[in-house]
């Protein structure tokens, strides 16, 4: 107990001095239509009053070494793995998932704020494993760890062990997308599959599989798009920004958006901008090129 009003204490004292400069730069950036999905630094000391919500630190080291004070260490994207799949990377199934919830004290009405190092790959990633499983109150920091050093708030080296919580795990299929349900509908005009991959993965001139290329009738966006990359912290880009480079490729509310890439950790991160975005009718194909592009009996473009 001790631990927590101190911990409070310190974000509610350093947010107060440095909201300022947070408050700023999410203005700079605009309104995105899905906002509560992107939380601020200089929102958490705020949100982190509430006794339902849980910080996720989503690194995959430096918890030891400083983390945002309250946050609980996850292990990282590999944690998410599920070892036995013949898919590299694939998500962990639900049971599994809600245990490693439950373990880091989510419950059924939680609301979870999700950071990484910064450039969402890893927030995104559980983000839409929550999504998938069946619980959509969650957010990701903007600007992760990067974004809260940057701002000069304090960190904390050690942090509390949770107690256990309730969470329930169940497959929401309208976010789900396997290799059966893509072939099925690869023709519709409603359908847009969003490759998140490099545009050499995408034209095949970067092998990761034993086949190259993409889907046929993919349009390539490639994740590192959406972000500020080459930045000290790699903020999402405005609103307005990311809405004319969707557009620019056809991807409008109005069809449903499958994203993927290599292993679908960038299509989780394409996931999440489309959730952030507004677009409600979005699923992510889990198995993407890993699958496809090892398969033999799917179809191939660019190859």
């Amino acid at each position: 107990m001790k631990h927590f009003f101190m911990t409070l204490t310190l974000l509610i004292t350093f947010s107060f001095c440095l909201s300022f400069v947070t408050e700023s730069n999410a203005t700079d950036r605009g309104e995105y239509p899905n906002q509560s999905l992107l939380v601020e630094t200089s929102e958490l000391s705020e949100l982190m009053r509430n006794s339902d919500t849980v910080l996720i630190d989503m690194r995959a080291e430096g918890y030891t070494d400083g983390h945002i004070p309250g946050a609980l260490w996850f292990g990282g994207i590999t944690a998410l793995v599920n070892g036995e799949h013949e898919v590299e990377h694939y998500l962990v199934d639900a049971a599994d998932f809600q245990q490693l919830m439950r373990t880091v004290g989510v419950n059924q009405d939680s609301h979870i704020l999700i950071y990484d190092d910064g450039n969402g790959l890893g927030a995104s990633r559980l983000f839409y494993a929550l999504n998938l499983y069946g619980h959509e109150n969650s957010a990701v920091v903007n600007g992760g760890f990067a974004a809260w050093a940057a701002e000069g708030y304090p960190v904390e080296t050690d942090g509390d062990i949770p107690a256990p919580g309730n969470f329930s795990a169940e497959v929401n299929e309208a976010r789900f997308c396997d290799v059966s349900f893509l072939t099925q509908n690869l023709e519709r005009d409603d359908i847009v599959i969003l490759d998140a991959r490099s545009p050499e993965e995408f034209s095949g001139e970067e092998q990761r599989s034993s086949r190259s290329g993409h889907i046929p009738g993919a349009v390539n966006l490639e994740w590192r798009n959406f972000v500020q990359i080459g930045e000290d912290v790699p903020y999402f880009k405005s609103a307005d920004e990311i809405a004319s480079l969707l557009e620019e490729k056809g991807i409008t509310p109005d069809k449903e958006v499958i994203t993927h890439c290599q292993t679908n950790v960038r299509g989780s991160h394409a996931f999440f901008t489309l959730r952030l975005m507004g677009y409600d009718s979005v699923r992510a194909y889990e198995g993407s090129w890993f699958e496809w592009g090892n398969r033999e009996d799917t179809p191939v473009s660019g190859e």
